[in-house]
């Protein structure tokens, strides 16, 4: 599991006062730049070689500006090109404050089609499959 931290930002936050729905998914894909350096250490866009399949994410609990989260990530599952990447946004007094998922895919952007997991990144990833403590289930 891969833990980052972030501090909401004032542009982050609507009208209303929270976190804009749109911004969890920039914080989600923001955390999984751990991920994004196992399969391109250099994260260098010539040599790219995921894709994002889909995204989604249920809306626990309001965060408000200045509010610190931590996001947990972690893979959940994983296939042949495909793996699921699994987030928790949890607030510093302990609530969560989202939880979130993608499937990535690892692809050949010659050829235009998925590639297959190579054994080195499957290993590394594998390592990275336990859930935290206490994490609500996505709805």
């Amino acid at each position: 599991m891969f833990e980052r931290k972030v501090v909401v930002r004032f542009g982050e936050c609507d009208g209303l006062g929270h976190v804009n729905n749109g911004t969890y998914f920039t914080y989600m894909e923001d955390a999984r730049m751990d991920i994004f350096r196992l399969f391109n250490p250099s994260l260098n866009l010539d040599t790219w070689n995921l894709i994002v399949a889909s995204t989604r994410c249920d809306f626990l609990a309001q965060v408000s500006y200045a509010e610190e989260l931590t996001i947990s990530t972690w893979i959940s599952k994983l296939g042949n090109s495909s793996f699921v990447v699994d987030h928790a946004l949890q607030k510093s007094d302990g609530t969560y404050a989202a939880r979130g998922q993608a499937v990535m895919l690892a692809y050949d952007y010659d050829q235009q089609k998925p590639a297959s997991l190579w054994p080195e990144v499957r290993a590394a990833l594998s390592e990275h499959m336990n859930a935290p403590a206490g994490v609500p289930e996505l709805r």
